[in-house]
């Protein structure tokens, strides 16, 4: 990338994932500020934009707007899932839930991991959450923030191998783009085996 701006790449890396598929219906879950959904409308892109909180719903005619705990969201009858920033804000459950009913659909994913040698974020020592390794993080003093977890006090980093192990348990094959300004923060992108696409 040519830029040091952590915004700028990730728009960069977002850019070009979505690229290498024909735009049909996409869902963004935790669309938050909604700057990636715009990106997704705006390049043809049928777009759903999904978020527990709406104070930060920019006001964009071009995108569908629904306000809905994510835990609820039906994501039957997309093309694309996108899940930026929202994966390590939930908690082990509701992961494996999300990857449970997102099967059999391409997905970017753009999350923390666990990575065991990560500073600065209060992050747990490694731990098992239902069979997978990684490190426990506290939304407990950030619940009114809109940029954190809706609903729950704790949310689950999954090491590494153990997010591509989820994510192929359910049937996806899994290509990382690369941690982008963190050792932790990394764009995947995942598809359902034998599905291809352009690029």
């Amino acid at each position: 990338m040519t830029t040091d701006h952590p915004g700028e790449v990730r728009f960069a890396l977002f850019d070009t994932l979505l690229n290498r598929f024909e735009p049909g219906r996409l869902i963004d879950l935790g669309t938050g500020h909604g700057k990636f959904a715009i990106r997704a409308a705006e390049a043809g892109w049928e777009t759903v934009a999904v978020d527990a909180r709406t104070e930060r719903f920019p006001d964009y005619p071009g995108v569908t707007w629904r306000q809905e705990n994510i835990g609820d969201t039906d994501l039957t009858g997309y093309d694309l899932i996108v899940n930026l920033g929202l994966f390590y804000h939930l908690g082990i459950d509701d992961q494996l839930s999300l990857l449970d009913r997102a099967a059999g659909t391409p997905m970017i994913l753009d999350t923390h991991v666990g990575v065991p040698s990560e500073t600065g974020f209060g992050l747990s020592r490694m731990t098992r959450q239902r069979g997978y390794r990684g490190r426990l993080y506290s939304e407990k003093d950030k619940q009114h923030d809109p940029r954190s977890s809706f609903g729950n006090a704790w949310s689950f980093w999954p090491a590494p191998r153990a997010l591509v192990r989820m994510l192929t348990e359910r049937g996806w094959d899994v290509f990382t783009a690369q941690p982008y300004y963190q050792r932790s923060r990394t764009f995947f992108l995942c598809l359902p085996r034998r599905r291809h696409v352009a690029g």
